[in-house]
């Protein structure tokens, strides 16, 4: 859930990396609210999850999950019933030069830049986030926010990515972390 409560920036013109995953059966790629960065190796706005130690700038953050496609037990091209009106990407299959399924292709997904969101997308250790917290992105955690600025080794680098507005107890929290019940925090973005 990523959800705009304030006037934001959108940039609708970008578009999630291929991938090598080609499970096919509507494997979750990333999360909304998912911190990304611009990917340097390609010529227009193509962004990635951070994940284990990238120290790359932060450019914003996805507005829609992305998914794999769910060729492995459909035709390609195939939505579930789900799917429909739901602002979900799902990725379309990649080939080699032998018919096979390698990966995903590039998908189509916003980039949510600034502004005033409500999120689940977070981990703080069970640790209450307090209003005035200011966010950072962990590691290997498919660009989770987290308050945890003391323990930088948690975090990919150290910048900032968003602040606390109306946060949540430990108790909501840890519910939160373990996905038992989902408590959304209000963030100001800073990227």
């Amino acid at each position: 859930m990523f959800i705009p409560r304030h006037p934001v920036v959108e940039n609708q013109f970008c578009q999630f990396a291929e991938t090598t995953i080609s499970g096919g059966t509507g494997d979750v790629l990333a999360y909304a609210g998912s911190a990304c960065y611009l990917d340097d190796g390609q010529v227009d706005s193509t962004v990635k999850i951070f994940s284990a130690d990238e120290n790359k700038e932060c450019f914003g953050f996805l507005m829609q999950k992305v998914k794999a496609g769910y060729h492995s037990v459909h035709p390609v091209g195939f939505v579930l019933p789900g799917d429909l009106g739901s602002s979900d990407v799902i990725a379309q299959p990649k080939y080699d030069n032998n018919g096979r399924i390698v990966g995903t292709k590039p998908a189509p997904v916003g980039v949510a830049h600034l502004g005033i969101w409500d999120t689940i997308h977070y981990n703080n250790g069970g640790n209450a986030l307090n209003a005035g917290t200011v966010m950072g992105v962990r590691k290997n955690s498919m660009s989770e926010l987290t308050g945890q600025s003391g323990d930088m080794n948690s975090r990919t680098s150290n910048q900032s990515v968003a602040i606390v507005l109306k946060g949540a107890s430990a108790a909501q929290v840890s519910a939160n972390e373990n996905n038992t019940t989902l408590y959304p925090i209000r963030i100001k973005l800073l990227k």
